[in-house]
């Protein structure tokens, strides 16, 4: 049977700007054995984590479990990923020899508590929760003070993957087509060119910030919608708009290339 510890996580150390007021509740499932100094640094790692992750995107309407493993590794997280059949789920594998700092730097526990601000929407949509999962990393890590400029670091990422939307199939097409070869970076950083925009879009009609938008949207629409066409229409909602119904129409039916023209991106 594996080990479960639930315990309420007080942050003994900083980093970045982050307001560590009021720690997130979520429940911590160790699945191998850690010494007590790797559980503290771990539990200090995922209390930070989760902090700025919720700051962001605001505080969600359920309590979150995170199990941890052992993995060696040449990086302080190997492997993580979400589930969500009966709770909201990340699963951390984690090579503990890495410093606290080092932990927290690391962008993996932003990306995958940042999947928990949406419902879980099938394979057939992972190109939308992993590029909105991938956008939001920065903009949480940007929030944290870690880095500089969440737009320098997407668009650093996305340039070298530019090249496989320079056609006529669709982004959603292009993007599903590379997820499904395990071209992920392309497939996660195509996705995330829906949140650039819809973004952009946002501040030029006068409205709040996407992330002010996604907090919005964990009061009223997170525990009700269960598919990627209620997400969106609640996010039009939420916004007082149309840009999120728009701008999906144009993912799924403007060629990649004339896509990326038209925002110039």
């Amino acid at each position: 049977m594996p080990k479960f510890i639930a315990v309420v996580l007080v942050l003994l150390g900083s980093a970045g700007n982050i307001s560590m007021a009021a720690t997130p509740p979520h429940q911590l499932h160790w699945q191998h054995e850690f010494s007590a100094a790797e559980q503290l640094k771990l539990e200090q790692w995922l209390a930070f984590s989760s902090q700025a992750t919720l700051n962001t995107l605001g505080p969600y309407p359920f309590e979150m479990q995170l199990y941890l493993y052992r993995r060696a590794g040449k990086e302080p997280v190997p492997w993580a990923n979400t589930w969500r059949e009966h709770s909201q789920q990340v699963h951390f594998y984690v090579a503990p020899q890495f410093s606290k700092q080092q932990f927290i730097a690391d962008w993996t526990a932003y990306h995958e508590i940042a999947h928990l601000a949406l419902p879980y929407l099938g394979r057939k949509n992972a190109w939308f929760a992993e590029g909105f999962a991938s956008y939001m990393q920065y903009r949480i890590m940007q929030q944290a003070g870690l880095i500089d400029s969440a737009t320098k670091e997407i668009n650093a990422k996305f340039t070298p993957q530019r090249k496989h939307y320079l056609h006529q199939l669709s982004m959603v097409e292009t993007a599903a087509q590379l997820l499904s070869q395990r071209r992920f970076a392309a497939g996660y950083w195509g996705g995330a060119q829906f949140f650039v925009v819809a973004e952009r879009l946002l501040l030029q009609q006068g409205k709040a910030p996407l992330n002010l938008q996604i907090q919005r949207y964990q009061q009223c629409c997170r525990l009700q919608d269960t598919n990627l066409q209620q997400v969106i229409q609640s996010l039009d909602s939420v916004s007082d708009s149309k840009i999120f119904s728009q701008l999906l129409q144009q993912f799924n039916q403007l060629p990649a290339a004339q896509f990326l023209q038209l925002y110039q991106l």
